[in-house]
């Protein structure tokens, strides 16, 4: 039988010490996007961003829309917690601007949220009130 090695808690301290030395970085790197920046909010005009706009404005009824381009950043938050985005849409009444915001919903978990603007009636709607 072998002699219990009384250098035990050494060889522990000494491995929790590497184990948060490497714990450390390893964290804050998981913390971070596929581009290796701290996380942001997805731009005004990323394809997510202006596809959960589309959803929306389609959401609302009435009218199809066919485009939704030219999206631009008008103002950002101070620390990033949400950008105000302006935007072209077209629909089958025709074209308008539509302001948009992007927000964090649960920025620990990189979860955003969109919000904006409805679209504005139609001619049709408008001679019907």
């Amino acid at each position: 039988m072998k002699p219990f090695n009384h250098d035990i808690g050494g060889y522990a301290f000494l491995g929790l010490l590497v184990a948060t030395a490497w714990a450390i970085p390893l964290a804050v790197f998981l913390h971070r996007d596929a581009h290796g920046s701290a996380m942001e909010l997805p731009r005004c005009d990323e394809a997510r961003s202006l596809d959960q706009v589309r959803e929306a404005l389609e959401e609302q009824g009435g009218q199809a829309v066919l485009g939704l381009f030219d999206a631009t950043e008008l103002r950002r938050g101070a620390i990033g917690d949400y950008r105000r985005c302006l935007a072209k849409v077209v629909t089958t009444a025709g074209e308008a601007h539509i302001g948009f915001a992007i927000g964090w919903h649960d920025r620990r978990n990189a979860i955003p949220f969109w919000t904006g603007d409805r679209l504005p009636p139609s001619p049709l709607d408008r001679a019907n009130h």
